[in-house]
């Protein structure tokens, strides 16, 4: 997945770019719902990608620090305008190299379904360590009604389901891309945060959003 997304860096923000008007509108949502709920606070981003959600949550956000495993990605993320400071590190999204409680929010956009299903814990675990009491995290991914382009595979003896993306160079890859339905998301994140149900979720034709406050 990682050369994967080395490889799709310079074209990987023509989908935000060349999607269907309903999908533009969704994500234009998003962009508001994150704007909204992260404002004035220290974000840890994780999976930064280009910086495309980056440039929506600067205009609200104290300032950000934002991550990705991919040095080509964040070449290109540093090349774009912020309203706030932003600092650009490499790191692994399993293995945050941040001091406990050092942010007042979280955001990972497009990243949750890129997660093996073994774990999401591991990961969730690791992302609240580095937030302090009452931060606030936003997530998004899209939802199982949107598989635009292709049939999800699946492979003997794995819970994870795959897309079959070929980028500009020829080559194909299997791409780790998982769905959840709003019952699956109540699951996974009411064991990592109190209280959490349906009323932190925003599920749309396209997307989901997850909101929550961490105590």
């Amino acid at each position: 997945m990682e050369e994967y997304y080395r490889k799709r860096a310079p074209d990987y923000e023509k989908i935000y770019y060349n999607c269907e008007p309903e999908i533009k509108l969704a994500n234009i949502y998003t962009a508001k719902l994150l704007q909204d709920y992260l404002s004035h606070r220290s974000v840890l981003e994780i999976a930064c990608g280009t910086g495309y959600w980056t440039q929506f949550l600067s205009t609200t956000s104290k300032d950000i620090t934002a991550t990705d495993i991919n040095k080509e990605v964040l070449d290109l993320a540093k090349q774009k305008t912020y309203k706030c400071p932003v600092s650009f590190q490499i790191m692994d999204a399993y293995k945050l190299a941040f001091e406990d409680n050092r942010f007042s929010a979280g955001l990972a956009n497009f990243w949750f379904s890129h997660i093996p299903k073994d774990r999401i814990d591991l990961f969730l675990t690791g992302f609240h360590r580095t937030l302090r009491s009452n931060s606030r995290v936003f997530l998004a991914n899209n939802n199982p009604q949107f598989l635009p382009d292709g049939r999800l595979v699946s492979f003997p003896k794995d819970e994870n389901t795959y897309r079959l993306r070929t980028v500009s160079d020829g080559s194909e890859h299997y791409v780790l891309k998982n769905y959840y339905s709003v019952n699956e998301l109540i699951t996974i994140f009411s064991k990592h945060v109190e209280n959490f149900n349906e009323s932190n979720i925003y599920f749309d034709d396209y997307f989901w959003r997850v909101a929550y406050e961490l105590k």
